[in-house]
């Protein structure tokens, strides 16, 4: 997954998860302060009803007074009148005109026992009037309602008024507009606990009973409205009432259902949610855009080493800006100009080179040669595979063949060459010696991952001294190089050293009291000695290197790869054949004794003749020390 990709999942889950916290946290806390908020809502309205209920029965007593101060009323309540008298027609005629003018609604002068004696009105008022001639009305609100009437409410004021009570009704328009400000959420209850409805009540058109009956839950409510304001929770939790008694002895209870609360909060949530989410997108988006702009320039990067990579050695890093990114962008184009000045220095001096340079990826298989590989060899490789590489397909003699392909088998386990030398057709069909030397890189766990080597051209260096050994070289007493051929062979040896990155050796080889030999038998005995001497030497070190007579009865032995072939042992083994001896012309056994001085030389710094020297002290200090014996002086 690209680093944008996992930035972008990363600021949406952040986002999510901060939303999605901070809607619970907000619906927790929204349902909470709803909830307390509700209940205040109902407790206010519980207390603006009950004081609305002082002023209109403060209203309703003013009335009352007015009336009962009018002076036929005055009059025929303080005395005693016979129906018919004018006292009585005076009082039925006053309340009669507050009547027609919308005053009352109806109106009773009666005795204590409730026996009419006055009614103005209609028989309708008055019945419905007569309903409270038997109520005693509390002594501190006289005004009470009456349960009289189809669906409807009729407020009475009732008193005694000398020896007559006076009971008015009043239209019911006054209480209708108290009820009415709460909007259908109000009981009203009066001091003698009935309730008033005006229809709005409970979100219904009820009568009287009906009302009564809605109102039966909150009766609790009611009568524990002593202590402001008294709230009471349905036994299932649905409906909330608060209940206030107003100075008269009515009381309001303001209801609701409960859900409504709950309703009214998680509109708010789904509002508030609604908002988040639209944040949410907003800065998602935004966050997209930031993140965006943040990882374009590495993308610009990355753009411009793919480039790179497929050969536009002129690709850059277009610098926009100097922040951060336009340092990074500066560093970045440096390096790249180093590298390709590097590379190019590097291509041109292995192109102004002989030697050839390969590298084996073991992982992937492919094999690469530096460009100056076609000016040796013709093979078009059809891919990088290595099945396709030169180092599968090409030529090889013959001879070096069978040793190439162990040495090549041995390479792709990761081991070097051992036998370097082979002999490889070229460019022009023609068979050229070539050296080729190797190097693993390893892993951090030391695996090899690559082989790294390279092809050295020693074609000229092996014919030189292939031509030597063609010519008559040879001492012709005992048939090993002459001193000249050996020194040519060893000089040859020198040049190569470097390209080989191995050691050679040189032993010097002196014959022990050689004179005996001669004086004591013949000259002829004395050549024989000779010509075993330096058959045993050429037996001991066979194809591992050279031999040759230095003068007299010194030979000279070069030994390559040295630190292969070991020049101790070679010397042990020529010291010991020696000294078996051989059986001479005379008939007699004889027995050899020699000193070895060895020389391993591991640089070209020096000329044949110091090395040979070396050799040469090495084999005196043997000489002193006893003879018949090997021993080093390194170099």
């Amino acid at each position: 997954m690209k680093i944008k990709m996992k930035l972008i999942i990363v600021a949406a889950a952040l986002l999510i998860v901060t939303i999605a916290v901070f809607s619970v946290f907000l619906n927790i806390q929204l349902n909470s302060t709803a909830d307390t908020i509700f209940r205040t809502y109902l407790s206010d309205i519980s207390k603006l009803q009950a004081e609305s209920i002082n002023y209109y029965v403060q209203d309703t007593v003013a009335r009352y007074d007015v009336i009962a101060s009018l002076p036929g009323v005055s009059k025929f309540t303080s005395g005693t009148y016979s129906s018919g008298s004018a006292e009585y027609n005076a009082a039925q005629s006053e309340l009669q005109s507050l009547i027609d003018s919308g005053t009352l609604s109806g109106a009773v002068i009666y005795k204590a026992g409730g026996e009419i004696v006055l009614s103005a009105g209609g028989n309708s008022s008055v019945t419905n009037a007569a309903g409270f001639c038997n109520i005693e009305a509390p002594a501190k609100s006289p005004v009470i309602f009456t349960a009289e009437g189809d669906k409807s409410y009729n407020v009475s004021v009732t008193d005694k008024a000398g020896n007559y009570n006076l009971g008015l009704l009043f239209s019911n328009s006054g209480v209708s507009n108290v009820i009415q400000q709460a909007k259908g959420l109000v009981f009203l209850v009066d001091p003698l606990g009935s309730v008033a409805t005006t229809g709005q009540t409970y979100g219904g058109n009820y009568n009287d009973n009906s009302a009564t009956q809605q109102f039966s839950p909150y009766k609790a409510v009611v009568e524990k409205a002593a202590v402001e304001p008294a709230s009471y929770v349905s036994d299932d939790g649905a409906m909330l009432a608060f209940a206030a008694n107003s100075e008269s002895g009515w009381k309001a209870v303001a209801y609701q259902e409960a859900v409504k609360a709950k309703s009214a909060a998680n509109s708010a949530v789904s509002t508030v949610t609604g908002i988040a989410v639209a944040m949410l997108v907003i800065c998602l988006v935004a966050a997209i855009i930031l993140i965006i702009m943040v990882t374009k320039p590495f993308y610009k990067i990355q753009e411009t080493l793919l480039k790179i990579s497929r050969g536009d050695h002129e690709a850059r890093v277009e610098i926009m800006s100097h922040n951060e990114y336009g340092d990074i962008a500066r560093v970045f184009n440096d390096i790249v100009d180093n590298i390709i000045v590097s590379e190019s220095r590097y291509r041109t001096i292995i192109e102004m080179s002989d030697n050839i340079i390969f590298e084996w990826n073991l992982d992937t298989k492919q094999v690469n040669f530096s460009n100056n590989f076609n000016k040796k060899f013709s093979y078009r490789a059809p891919s990088e595979h290595f099945a396709d590489s030169f180092l599968i397909k090409c030529k090889v003699h013959p001879e070096d063949s069978e040793r190439y392909t162990a040495d090549l088998q041995k390479l792709e386990k990761g081991e070097n060459f051992k036998h370097n030398e082979y002999r490889i057709k070229n460019i022009y069909g023609d068979y050229i010696w070539v050296l080729i030397r190797t190097s693993s890189i390893l892993d951090s766990e030391g695996k090899t991952v690559k082989i790294v080597g390279v092809i050295v051209d020693i074609d000229r260096a092996k014919k030189s001294e292939n031509i030597l050994t063609a010519r008559a070289s040879f001492d012709s007493l005992t048939n090993v190089f002459n001193r000249e051929t050996i020194e040519v062979a060893i000089n040859n040896e020198i040049e190569l050293i470097a390209a080989r990155k191995s050691e050679f050796a040189i032993l010097f080889v002196d014959i022990d009291d050689f004179k005996f030999y001669n004086d004591q038998y013949s000259h002829a005995t004395g050549d024989q000695v000779l010509r075993f001497t330096a058959t045993t030497i050429k037996n001991a070190v066979g194809d591992k290197g050279m031999v040759g007579r230095y003068g007299g009865d010194e030979f000279i032995v070069c030994i390559k790869d040295a630190d292969a072939n070991d020049p101790a042992v070679i010397a042990e083994n020529i010291l010991n054949t020696l000294k078996a001896g051989f059986d001479s012309d005379s008939g007699d056994h004889l027995s050899v004794n020699v000193s070895i001085g060895i020389s391993v030389i591991r640089d070209n710094t020096k000329r044949v003749e110091e090395i040979i020297g070396q050799a040469d002290d090495a084999m005196y200090r043997i000489k002193k020390s006893g003879k018949s014996n090997f021993g080093f002086l390194e170099s």
